[in-house]
């Protein structure tokens, strides 16, 4: 039995950053090739990208301009005196909620996903909740924790909520406690675990069922090297440790030949390339297509995912394996559930650059284990099938919305 699906996420291509956004993409794309009717609604950066349900490639986009000082999209650069009072308006302003309930009477959905609220306004899930029905939120980041939705701040992780976190993580519970149905996923056991501290998620159907995603496979043939290539890909900023990968891949270009190729944009990307300019070993690229990701992957032997905060899931160790590549990444988050040290990759401390040069150093001094680990890679491609996860997606939204009334 099909349904009629409505899924919300502030951010969404064209206006993407990063996985959560795309996950959200894929999987309306496969719930309308199993035949349900999916409808998205997402934030507008500009007048000239509103769309008002149009059908797009099979979806029916509501693609509007929220009553924020500026769309989500454009949270990294907004200044930071308004960011208190953007946080404000997605907590309380009513116009966010009647700009949902518009949506809502016009779709008329069975069954909501809630993939990124921040941005659309909190106060949506309280028209969802007032019209019963059935909703799978879905835990991309700590955002019901933590405001800045990563509980990372300063170059840190955060070990307990702010004033400002706790207050806001009260009213989100006061939000979905008035939800009859109810459920929440997220892709990693870490994340689900990470967020249980801080919010009663376990008082509710909760699962973790990885991202269904497709990913574009490369478009060029691999080809061999006579040293070995070390990728990374995604965003530069300080959680991502970047700065902790260079640094120990320097100390190793003096002993080991190898190539580095940086792939991907943020706001640490100029004091990143200043870091060591002219180095042979390393070359960064900027941002490019999903399409020139898969390329590069084809062609690198050990992709690299040196993360300090508490990564959920990361898509790019997903890509990555489902094309044979192994991992040496940071032992936190989601990455363990992922990478089996001495398997399909190896582990290493987030942050400590001795113990990522450690790691590194081990692999250059022994290429020969990356064939092997290679293979091993491969072989886990069928634990990221599509279709079985969004089957299994499917099923536990259809529990959600058969679930007896909460007491």
């Amino acid at each position: 039995m099909t349904m009629r699906i409505l899924l919300i996420a502030a951010l969404y291509p064209p206006n993407a950053r990063g996985g959560a956004e795309n996950s959200a993409a894929n999987l309306a794309a496969w719930l309308a090739g199993q035949g349900h009717e999916v409808a998205v609604l997402t934030g507008a950066r500009r007048d000239d990208e509103i769309l008002d349900g149009e059908i797009v490639g099979g979806l029916r986009i509501w693609r509007l301009r929220t009553a924020h000082l500026y769309p989500a999209v454009e949270a990294p650069d907004a200044p930071l005196w308004q960011k208190p009072i953007w946080h404000l308006q997605d907590h309380f302003d009513p116009r966010n909620r009647r700009l949902v309930a518009r949506v809502l009477d016009a779709f008329r959905p069975d069954f909501v996903g809630v993939h990124i609220i921040q941005g659309i306004g909190y106060a949506a899930l309280a028209e969802i909740a007032d019209r019963d029905l059935p909703t799978l939120v879905m835990l991309h980041d700590l955002g019901l924790a933590c405001i800045r939705m990563s509980m990372f701040r300063s170059g840190e992780n955060c070990r307990r909520q702010c004033v400002g976190c706790r207050l806001s993580a009260r009213y989100k519970l006061s939000l979905i406690r008035r939800f009859r149905r109810v459920g929440f996923n997220s892709p990693s056991e870490a994340n689900l675990a990470a967020l249980a501290a801080f919010f009663p998620v376990s008082q509710y159907p909760h699962a973790s069922i990885p991202n269904p995603n497709h990913y574009l496979p490369p478009m060029v043939a691999r080809t061999g090297s006579d040293r070995v290539r070390l990728l990374y890909v995604g965003r530069l900023h300080r959680s991502k440790g970047v700065e902790i990968l260079l640094d120990a891949a320097a100390s190793l270009a003096r002993s080991h030949r190898f190539q580095l190729a940086i792939v991907g944009g943020g706001v640490e990307e100029a004091r990143l390339r200043a870091r060591y300019p002219g180095a042979a070993w390393l070359r960064f690229h900027g941002q490019v297509s999903e399409t020139e990701v898969a390329d590069h992957m084809q062609n690198a032997d050990l992709l690299c995912v040196p993360s300090v905060w508490r990564e959920n899931w990361p898509g790019v160790v997903v890509r990555a394996q489902s094309l044979g590549l192994p991992v040496l990444g940071s032992r936190i988050g989601g990455i363990p559930e992922l990478v089996e040290p001495g398997v399909t990759g190896d582990l290493a401390a987030p942050g400590d650059r001795r113990d990522w040069e450690a790691a590194l150093g081990r692999i250059l001094a022994e290429p020969e284990r990356l064939t092997a680990w290679r293979r091993n890679a491969e072989a886990t491609r069928d634990r990221f099938d599509q279709d079985a996860l969004g089957q299994r997606m499917v099923a536990f939204m259809r529990a959600i919305a058969a679930a007896p009334k909460r007491l």
